[in-house]
């Protein structure tokens, strides 16, 4: 996502959804490549995202966009989306640049994220893994007798950080 926005270090990212597993890697790796990272979330996931570095909007305190515009007037050089809907037609306008809205849901005219399995960004990932960039926020471990409870907490949309279902 961020390398298809391409931003230049000191430019802002808006990351609609920051405070899931995905939200909290490109939070991370966008705080690594010198962007100011602003994040909304609910208040649950408040402490991970600003324990990175994001500037945290909480999406139940009132309206994403007065926030969104008291911390940033001029809007943000480029938006990642990991919520889709209602909260991505909300978040969109605030992007300088309609083309700069990569999201995982395609209605607005922004972009569909590009996922790239190959072995070059595999590697790279694995090596922003062992530098520490990519840091996954564990909150819940749960045993493989309650996997459905698990995979239920992923899919209301509500976990914060990463579910576990251990096997062994």
């Amino acid at each position: 996502m961020l390398d298809q926005l391409g931003l230049p270090a000191g430019a802002t990212v808006l990351v609609n959804g920051v405070g899931g597993g995905v939200g909290l890697a490109v939070a991370r790796l966008a705080v690594a490549r010198g962007l100011r990272v602003i994040g909304t979330g609910n208040t649950a996931k408040r402490e991970h995202a600003e324990g990175i570095g994001v500037q945290f909007i909480d999406y139940t305190a009132g309206p994403v966009t007065t926030a969104a515009r008291e911390l940033l007037p001029g809007g943000f050089d480029g938006i990642v989306d990991l919520v889709g809907g209602t909260s991505l037609r909300t978040v969109a306008p605030l992007a300088h640049d309609p083309s700069h809205v990569v999201a995982l849901v395609h209605d607005l005219g922004g972009r569909f994220v590009e996922r790239r399995v190959d072995r070059k960004n595999l590697e790279r990932s694995a090596r922003l893994a062992l530098d520490g960039v990519l840091e996954p926020v564990i909150t819940a471990v749960h045993p493989l007798s309650e996997a459905p409870a698990a995979l239920a907490t992923v899919e209301n949309g509500h976990a914060s950080g990463k579910v576990v279902v251990k096997v062994a």
